[in-house]
């Protein structure tokens, strides 16, 4: 039979008779629980109060009842069942101290056994006694623990115990040779434990543990002042002393615990060296308290990216494996992912807080982007675009191919290296849009120029591409001359709005991974500039990623802050709604989605084995962004949660001629060796 979980109002009171007066009085309540049938209040209260294992002796992956049998089995008792209740604070916005727990042991007829009391000092270490107490609930033990630091440890205590009911009755008397006894007491008046009740204990008494812990340390500093001696703490003789770790990285740990309601999915390691999480993978470093602030500050995928890219934290071994980790536990929370609630911040504030990591908002990295105007305005987007594109041409060199395409290339053979499979990529656009001798295609968002100039190198073709970049552009201008090309490929910086009022017309349009950059307001105007710039019969090949509905079309608070600002990616149903608005016929999406996951691959393999001419061409946080992105990009390809597509269009006449075949004669089975 269990017993009703109930509160006490209590007054706690510590009189020290020598060898100086001293007398403390608190008010504070408490719970009286049975391990067998603990309380849980609602889910959106349960951060008010709750019992773990962990709070206590024992093994924190076992129950309390099963730690506190353990514990009796240890010493010979065996209860055959019967309840143990327990008188403790709870858990609450995710601290708590008891620096004493009461454990009633009964057997199955309900007379008790014996007390367990549990006592907590404030250097996180834990005692317990075994009380075997009278008819009245008294019993002696002889002081085996150091809980004042003004007390050495020896003498007795004598406790008087009785397993409260209507009223709470508790006293603990230290007796030392040739001194007056210590006195504590703790009195009190039961209330049920209903959610009314607990929530008015907890607003009267917000953080009260934390109120109480406080207390301890205001008084043992105005002890010391009236010149008691501080005793040595000894090491402790009973063998039966377990420390609590307090380490920064267990904080963390339990915060993640308590306020996500996680564990950690990787190792941590914090600053002063401790570490906490599964042992196997990679390892969270966390260099130093201003990524806690930072993370205050910013929650999430922000806070994290600033910390990371400014080098406050880092990952010990594979990141990729570290990214898989935590996204498998978000998939497995899909209504809440692993947003902090309220309740949680609060949690986070605290912790960070004892951490001593409070302070002012630390300064966003230099590499974030920090763009001003009118979303989508002329003046912004080429801003956005500076932002990426125009961080290097060396830098671009490096890391990309020499077709220098900086988009999802196309393998039509797993074993195809990445610059043969960039080249199959523009061969398979090349042949969707027909090209021949004599044509003039359009590219609109060029890059740095690798379909325009493969275009007109092996299909004969006139070709204009437009950029925003004036990097892009100059290095097209060099490849032109280089490659004695100026008859037949012309480059301009050039907005594809400006474009759109010239009333050029050509055979063929393409856009490669250029759409993205548009905003969804603007996409109508963007989708109907393609079909403007299109001759009847004439054929668009967009290539575009996208995203599912009802997640971040920018990509996340990292994309969206350090590589491409204002970028909007919408999902495949949306883009095909926009085009057919325009006018386009619609005749064939083709799926890229696993081509890209090698793609950045291979841009991630290059990144790493040339880390330090990247720093050494920018700097160590640039390189850093681009590591998350990389490694974060290949992974959202990987699980499905972007994809990229090639979209065939077609502009046919007003009677309905489009020129296009009744089959695919560009897929890569019907092209001969």
């Amino acid at each position: 039979m269990t017993v009703s979980a109930r509160l006490y109002e209590i007054e706690i009171a510590h009189v020290r008779s020598s060898p100086v007066r001293h007398e403390v009085r608190h008010r504070s309540y408490q719970w009286f629980v049975d391990l067998d049938d603990l309380p849980r209040l609602p889910r959106g209260l349960r951060w008010l109060a709750r019992f773990e294992a962990r709070d206590h002796l024992g093994d924190p992956g076992r129950s309390l009842r099963e730690n506190v049998d353990a514990y009796l089995a240890e010493n010979g008792i065996d209860l055959r069942g019967g309840r143990i209740t327990m008188l403790a604070n709870a858990r609450s916005a995710g601290y708590v101290f008891n620096p004493l727990t009461l454990f009633w042991c009964h057997d199955p007829s309900g007379a008790v056994v014996c007390v367990v009391a549990e006592v907590h000092n404030t250097y996180s270490q834990r005692h317990r006694y075994l009380l075997r107490t009278d008819d009245a609930g008294r019993a002696d033990t002889e002081k085996q623990f150091y809980v004042s630091p003004f007390y050495p440890v020896d003498g007795s205590y004598r406790m008087s115990l009785p397993e409260p009911a209507d009223r709470l009755a508790l006293t603990v008397t230290m007796h030392r040779p040739g001194e007056r006894p210590f006195v504590a007491s703790v009195r009190g008046v039961a209330v049920p434990a209903d959610t009314r009740t607990v929530v008015a204990a907890a607003l009267r008494r917000p953080l009260e543990t934390w109120v109480v812990r406080a207390l301890i340390t205001v008084h043992g500093i105005r002890l010391w002042r009236k010149g008691l001696p501080i005793q040595p703490r000894p090491e402790h003789p009973s063998g039966r002393e377990v420390t609590v770790s307090s380490s920064v990285a267990n904080r963390l740990a339990d915060l993640v615990r308590d306020a996500v309601g996680i564990e950690l999915p990787v190792r941590l390691r914090a600053w002063d060296g401790s570490e906490a999480g599964p042992k196997d993978g990679p390892v969270l470093v966390i260099r130093s308290r201003r990524a806690l602030r930072r993370l205050l500050w910013a929650p999430g995928e922000l806070g994290l990216a600033r910390a990371y890219v400014t080098g406050e934290i880092d990952v010990d071994g594979d990141l990729a494996d570290g990214f898989r980790r935590a996204w498998t536990l978000a998939r497995r929370r899909p209504t809440t992912g692993i947003a902090l609630s309220t309740g949680g911040k609060v949690k986070a504030a605290v912790t960070v807080a004892r951490l001593g990591a409070i302070g002012v908002p630390p300064k966003p990295p230099a590499t974030e982007a920090r763009l001003t105007g009118r979303l989508h305005t002329r003046l912004r987007d080429r801003a956005a675009i500076s932002h990426h594109y125009d961080l290097s041409n060396d830098f671009y060199e490096l890391l990309l191919d020499e077709t220098m395409a900086y988009s999802s290339a196309y393998f039509t053979d797993p074993q195809l290296s990445l610059v043969d499979a960039q080249r199959a990529k523009l061969d398979l656009i090349c042949r969707k849009l027909d090209l021949k001798p004599g044509m003039r295609l359009l590219d609109v968002g060029c890059g740095w120029g690798s379909l325009i100039l493969h275009a007109a190198e092996h299909y004969g073709v006139h070709a204009t591409g437009i950029t925003l970049s004036a990097q892009q552009r100059d290095h097209i201008v060099k490849l032109i001359a280089d490659r004695g090309l100026s008859d037949r490929v012309e480059v301009r910086l050039q907005d594809y709005r400006e474009f759109g009022d010239t009333g050029e017309t050509f055979d063929a349009v393409s856009s490669i991974e250029m759409g993205e950059h548009v905003g969804e307001g603007q996409y109508p105007v963007y989708a109907g500039i393609l079909f403007g710039a299109l001759k009847p019969t004439g054929r668009l090949l967009l290539q575009q990623m996208s995203r599912h509905l009802g997640t971040a079309p920018g990509g996340g608070a990292f994309i969206e802050s350090y590589i491409a600002p204002d970028m909007h990616m919408r999902p495949l149903s949306r883009t095909l709604e926009h085009l057919q608005n325009a006018g386009f016929e619609i005749r064939d999406v083709e799926a890229m989605r696993e081509h890209y996951v090698t793609t950045v691959k291979d841009w991630l393999d290059t990144f790493e084995a040339r880390w330090d001419e990247f720093v050494a061409l920018q700097n160590e946080e640039v390189a850093r962004v681009w590591r998350l992105y990389l490694v974060g990009g290949m992974l959202t390809f990987e699980e499905g949660r972007m994809g990229v597509d090639q979209f065939l269009c077609v502009k046919a006449t007003d009677d309905g001629v489009s020129g296009m075949p009744a089959t695919r004669p560009w897929t890569a089975d019907n092209v001969k060796g």
